[in-house]
């Protein structure tokens, strides 16, 4: 009885010190303090898609796979940079995804495609992003999101500006970076360069 005792006891120590461990590693990383975006722009190119669009001046980009642009604020980078860095075990903190999507539309609609792939989305509004015809859309997936879908002009990929909502006692609010969001979808634009 006191082996099995001791043995629990043991076990129940190398768990909780495993676990701390990995506590300990988040912890190193900084608190996020949020930099308001500068006025001045920079762009930001991806040549595998053939896009590109403005970010602040003082606004970091992070490749992640191989198609995905994550924009950050200089001190959320960093916090992001850190999760990598010590392979924290969280996601990401909030910021702004740009990601392509391989498509087979045939004649299918945007829109069509985007209600296909998810048929919970809500507040659907047609509009447009670097003369592609587009769909702006709310959706609930690991939190509230404001999406814009559009094709690349050869039709072969979509593209995702992606945004998560502030939250308000667990309701979305505002789009997180509301500013710097419109910013990307109004300075998108496709072409080699």
């Amino acid at each position: 009885m006191k082996l099995k005792t001791i043995l629990l006891g043991t076990a129940l120590t190398g768990v909780t010190l495993f676990a701390s461990s990995n506590l300990v590693q988040a912890q190193v990383c900084p608190r996020i303090v949020e930099v308001p975006p500068a006025k001045q722009t920079r762009i930001i190119r991806n040549d595998s898609y053939g896009y590109r669009f403005n970010i602040p001046q003082n606004y970091r980009s992070m490749a992640f796979r191989s198609n995905t642009v994550l924009i950050f604020d200089p001190g959320t980078f960093e916090v992001a940079q850190c999760y990598i860095r010590t392979k924290a075990p969280t996601e990401l903190p909030s910021g702004i995804s740009v990601y392509a999507t391989p498509v087979n539309p045939g004649n299918r609609s945007v829109a069509t495609l985007v209600r296909q792939n998810d048929p919970t989305i809500e507040k659907v509004e047609n509009t447009k992003v670097a003369n592609q015809t587009a769909v702006s859309y709310t959706v609930n997936a690991l939190g509230y999101h404001r999406s814009v879908a559009f094709f690349t002009p050869d039709r072969r990929y979509m593209i995702t500006v992606s945004a998560p909502f502030n939250l308000e006692q667990g309701r979305p609010t505002t789009i997180f970076n509301k500013e710097v969001f419109d910013t990307v979808l109004s300075s998108f634009t496709f072409g080699r360069s």
